[in-house]
């Protein structure tokens, strides 16, 4: 019998919190699937799946390349932060191309490419939900993306589509728990189980949070 294989085409698989939904990927793919695992790794820096995602040509090639798959993961920040009171538009311009745009991007690209019933999993995050210092610019991009796969979603139906609502991980609160008083950090582990449930379950259209 020919062995089944399930491709995830993960971007930003080199972050910790990319490393981390590897790993629960292919735990659960382990524990409770059939057949084989293939985790394809891109990111600007990867040798075998290189990707600029501000470049249309860039990730229409990544797509040539890996062809079709069962569900593209996006692990993408480049948010900047900044007081409303004195960030000029560029700040803002640089954190939606960043995150906003690089992502619909790959989302877009990914539409041919993933097989039916397969899912596109896309990254927001808590600012979207609750208010934070200078975190104005952050915050229109969590909820655009919330808000595109919310409704995108009842347009592609043969595709599941969701975000994950990131917030900082327990392995990087040193550098940024200060930002967010009074919400405590997430292992890494914990936040990767809601890409996993976004890739292995049934739901669509949902902004899976990863931090409650």
């Amino acid at each position: 019998m020919e062995d089944i294989i399930m491709r995830i085409l993960v971007i930003g698989a080199t972050g910790t919190l990319g490393k981390n939904v590897v790993n629960a990927l292919q735990a659960h793919h382990a524990k409770y699937s059939e057949g084989t695992l293939e985790i394809l790794s891109a990111s600007r820096s990867s040798s075998a799946y290189p990707v600029d995602c501000h470049d249309d040509l860039s990730v229409r090639s990544l797509f040539e390349k890996v062809g079709i798959v069962d569900a593209v993961v996006s692990i993408i920040g480049g948010a900047k932060w900044a007081s409303a009171s004195e960030a000029d538009l560029d700040t803002y311009k640089s954190t939606l191309e960043g995150k906003l745009l690089c992502q619909l991007r790959l989302a877009l690209a990914a539409r041919s490419h993933v097989t039916t019933g397969g899912s596109i999993t896309l990254t927001s995050g808590i600012v979207g939900h609750h208010v934070f210092h200078g975190g104005s610019p952050s915050a229109i991009v969590n909820i655009g993306l919330d808000a595109f796969v919310k409704s995108a979603s009842a347009e592609l139906p043969k595709l599941r589509l969701n975000t994950v609502s990131a917030t900082v991980l327990e392995e990087s609160a040193d550098a940024y728990a200060s930002v967010f008083p009074g919400f405590p950090p997430v292992p890494g582990a914990v936040a990767a189980a809601a890409f996993v449930r976004s890739v292995y379950g049934a739901e669509t259209g949902q902004t899976i949070m990863a931090w409650t």
